[in-house]
């Protein structure tokens, strides 16, 4: 039952406990793919802490200890996540003194159901804002106007807004194939309907597919966007790029999560001030900055496959009125960085930051916001903004 360990893992992932530490995250992800790859023996001090943490291959373990001090970090988020949770499917455990996780599995019948709860706004990182929910819940009842009688909207419910109050529900395209699937459908599916409330999924209808294609990172992407419009009462629907339509593209409410994983986020991009192309047979890539074309910033060899210090990523809001098209682009260089611009797009102390800097009436205009993070292993630190377009 691989499949409901990893969607055991994403939900771990998702939670209060783990979403603050992006080490423990890596860490627990790493050990359950090596153990569901049966590499368990491959799990000592020095490979986790070279892998994971960018040790240096063979380093002394006796004058390092942040393997042990992570490990025992999880062991403690997971107990506090599983305090208050009686009826999980499959439980994660990481017992002392071992690197490799255990999985415990609740006896089944045959046609049991497994309700996925309501996630609770105070779930989310650290936000939307309770003006976002109650706003996109008035807006659900009485129409989009009850959002704009809202007093004293946070910069985050402002920019999610031209795309909340919109009559159609909204697309969310990412990048890819399932790693996980419905046998009828696909993860991203499951993913929306794990984050609504008030839904099930049978345990018969779960299927893993051998095509995956979606990223870990970019997966803990779809589920930040996804929470927040769950959160927020908004109906969305879940495609992969491949299956997405132009008339889609053009007359929906678009978010489009991935960069050069997802093309349909490279050709909405590609002729803005900030843009992101890959260069030399995808062997680098380029950060360029229409304005001052010769700042453009590099990037050498792409995560997972080579290790990138420093990651870039883009969070792009475009707003048509003749089209009527209403678009949000999330994407990094690789997964990390895409992770790193769905975090930024969902929580709300970056928007009070980019708030300061932004000019006024920004609300209603396109943005660009260029992002950096720093990564140490599979680990990339919080974004810095770099820059900031707005017109």
């Amino acid at each position: 039952m691989e499949v409901a360990v990893r969607a055991a893992l994403a939900e771990v992932m998702a939670s209060p406990e783990f979403r603050a530490s992006h080490k423990c995250q890596s860490f627990l992800t790493y050990v359950v793919d090596a153990t569901l790859a049966g590499r368990q023996e491959s799990l000592k001090e020095r490979v986790i802490g070279a892998e994971v943490f960018g040790r240096a291959p063979g380093f002394e373990t006796a004058g390092d200890s942040i393997v042990r001090v992570k490990a025992t970090e999880v062991r403690r988020r997971l107990a506090k996540y599983y305090q208050n949770r009686q009826e999980d499917l499959v439980r994660i455990e990481l017992p002392t003194g071992s690197y490799v996780p255990v999985f415990h599995w609740e006896e089944l019948a045959e046609e049991t159901i497994v309700s996925v709860p309501p996630i609770p706004a105070k779930a989310l990182r650290p936000g939307p804002s309770r003006r976002i929910v109650l706003g996109c819940l008035g807006a659900a009842a009485v129409g989009a106007g009850a959002w704009k009688m809202a007093s004293g909207l946070s910069p985050l419910d402002e920019f999610w807004a031209p795309l909340v109050t919109t009559a159609a529900p909204i697309v969310v395209c990412t990048s890819g194939g399932p790693a996980l699937s419905l046998r009828n459908n696909n993860l991203l599916e499951v993913v929306r309907r794990g984050a609504a409330p008030e839904t099930t999924i049978r345990v018969d209808e779960l299927a893993f597919s051998r095509q995956a294609q979606t990223s870990w990172p970019t997966v803990h992407a779809i589920v930040d966007v996804s929470r927040l419009l769950a959160v927020a009462g908004k109906e969305f629907q879940v495609h992969v790029a491949d299956e997405l339509s132009f008339e889609q593209v053009r007359h929906q409410p678009l978010v489009v999560i991935g960069m050069f994983s997802n093309p349909w986020t490279i050709a909405l991009t590609q002729n803005l001030r900030f843009s992101f192309e890959a260069i030399e047979n995808g062997a680098a890539y380029l950060v360029k900055d229409a304005k001052n074309p010769g700042a453009a910033r590099e990037v050498h060899g792409l995560y997972p496959h080579s290790r990138m210090p420093v990651d870039y990523a883009l969070v792009t809001r475009l707003l048509d009125p003749q089209q009527d098209r209403k678009v949000i682009a999330i994407g990094g260089i690789s997964g990390l960085g895409t992770r790193v611009a769905a975090d930024f797009a969902t929580n709300e102390r970056n928007w009070e930051q980019f708030a300061k800097i932004a000019p006024p009436g920004w609300e209603t205009k396109n943005v660009q916001v260029l992002l950096e993070t720093r990564v140490i292993g599979d680990t990339p630190s919080p974004p810095t903004i770099l820059a900031t377009h707005v017109w």
